[in-house]
């Protein structure tokens, strides 16, 4: 621990004004700095904290915690190829096993989300959109990866402070509701409170229920070409006060920016971290 203010004031933070921007108690942070695991002065008897020091700090525990997940050298398209046999023959069973054997190995969400769930939809849905597996096959799926995300996220650590609230939604006419739930398990996994309203949502229906719940920032999955509706959530979100997250398979970083969105998360990682810099921002604005 160093004693002195130094040159730069500037970027220094109170103990509380630093947990504002986390999102956690104050003694949290003392409890950090008091056990070295962040770099802190002292002036006229209180800690100090660089600002430097603080997202240096924030980044190393994002990830430990999973929301930069590292892959090493798991074979996710053999992992992938075994869960897709799995899901098109019905056999839950078998794909709950697989799953518990990769919870017990230390997966991530964000890695069952981006390196398996996500590829094997994909994969399912263009298969039923060539007409070579039914609705019934890719309904039966996507309710058995339902089912398992509701599984890896109940078999997680429980996370640490409270990140901040977030609404996840698909907009009017988005009717896919798989990757926002995606998302949500992995905010969630993260130690966000997460309201996840489903698809279709119009958007002052998810403006009012951000207002009324106190959100920190709403998340809208955009899995489609359509725009109507994402334009909508985003003016009546905007309208409200609330900055957007916006991510999916529907829409590219660029055009989520141009309309309005302050950060994009092309994939469930990048949503974790997305959500971060989003609620740090508020604090710190």
């Amino acid at each position: 621990m160093k004693s002195g203010m130094g040159s730069a004031e500037a970027s220094m933070l109170t103990l509380q004004e630093a947990a504002d921007m986390v999102g956690c108690h104050y003694q949290t942070l003392y409890r950090r700095v008091r056990k070295g695991d962040i770099p802190a002065l002292v002036a006229g008897g209180s800690y100090r904290i660089r600002r430097e020091d603080l997202d240096a700090w924030l980044e190393h525990r994002d990830q430990r915690s999973g929301a930069v997940p590292d892959r090493g050298q798991r074979d996710w398209p053999a992992q992938a190829d075994r869960l897709f046999s799995h899901l098109i023959t019905g056999d839950t069973d078998a794909a709950r096993q697989q799953v518990d054997r990769l919870l017990d190995g230390g997966v991530s969400m964000a890695e069952f989300c981006d390196s398996l769930f996500a590829p094997i939809l994909f994969r399912i849905g263009d298969l039923w959109r060539r007409g070579e597996i039914t609705i019934g096959d890719e309904h039966r799926a996507s309710r058995t990866v339902e089912a398992l995300l509701e599984r890896v996220l109940a078999a997680r650590p429980k996370p640490g402070p409270r990140l901040g609230t977030v609404v996840v939604a698909a907009p009017r006419g988005d009717r896919h509701s798989l990757p926002g739930q995606m998302v949500a398990s992995g905010l969630r996994a993260d130690g966000f409170v997460v309201h996840h309203l489903g698809a279709d949502l119009p958007g002052q229906e998810i403006a009012d229920l951000a207002t009324r719940e106190r959100a920190d920032l709403v998340a809208l999955s955009c899995a489609t070409g359509e725009r109507d509706g994402l334009v909508e959530a985003v003016d009546a979100v905007t309208a409200a006060g609330f900055p957007i997250l916006i991510g999916g398979a529907g829409i590219g970083g660029a055009e989520a920016i141009e309309l309005g969105a302050a950060r994009y998360g092309g994939s469930v990682a990048e949503a974790q971290q997305a959500a971060r810099a989003i609620v740090r921002e508020r604090a710190a604005g």
